[in-house]
């Protein structure tokens, strides 16, 4: 069976007034750094007592970062018309494009059909960006920075080969929000994978024995 690919899916992106924008992973990253936080709770408004670090205000928060590898040479040898005009400007375009939000996107098909926009009162928000990594893990995030390393460029100085590091923050409900049924549905699902996949591991410790210490110790 062929290995799954990693991706970005933002369904809702808008680019070219419509179309999603979503980011297949050319090559999956051999390592992954997560940091799950707990939520720090504000400290009392007269600024006494003490802070009680159990009453957590939210959900854990995630951060998660990666080094992606782009790469043209193969397309360039087999003769992609797309590689051979703009090497990965393409792939590290789309890329980029997941900080942007809808609203600030230069190009809109909608208003080639004098369709008018709304006016936008409040601030624009970053979109929200699913993480896909295999069936167990489908993360709403914000890609919160891109460090960018071109390697190589061709003839027109397009970049033709790069390392992109990659850092997002995995959403909370709370921030997430109820109309984003599809964010929070993602959340909802991995939240629920990871309680079974703990509650496998609790199967694997009675196989090897644990429980029956931990629990003659209690």
């Amino acid at each position: 069976m062929a290995a799954l690919k990693g991706a970005f899916i933002n369904l809702g992106a808008g680019v070219l007034g419509f179309l999603p924008n979503i980011v297949v992973f050319q090559f999956n990253p051999d390592r992954m750094t997560r940091t799950p936080k707990l939520v720090r709770p504000p400290r009392p408004d007269t600024g006494a007592g003490q802070r009680n670090t159990a009453e957590q205000p939210g959900k854990p928060s995630e951060s998660i970062n990666f080094t992606l590898k782009i790469d043209a040479t193969d397309q360039l040898a087999s003769g992609n018309p797309i590689a051979a005009a703009s090497g990965i400007v393409p792939t590290l375009s789309a890329l980029e494009l997941l900080m942007v939000p809808k609203g600030s996107l230069s190009i809109d098909l909608s208003s080639l059909v004098g369709s008018k926009k709304p006016a936008l009162h409040p601030p624009e928000k970053v979109p929200t960006v699913l993480f896909f990594w295999g069936p167990l893990r489908i993360l709403p995030v914000n890609v919160t920075s891109l460090s960018i390393n071109e390697m190589l460029y061709d003839s027109l100085l397009n970049p033709i080969r790069a390392e992109v590091t990659v850092n997002i923050e995995v959403l909370t409900p709370d921030q997430i929000g109820d109309k984003d049924t599809l964010a929070l549905g993602a959340y909802t699902y991995s939240e629920g994978v990871k309680e079974v996949m703990a509650a496998l591991n609790l199967a694997n410790a009675v196989d090897i024995g644990v429980s029956a210490s931990l629990s003659f110790s209690l």
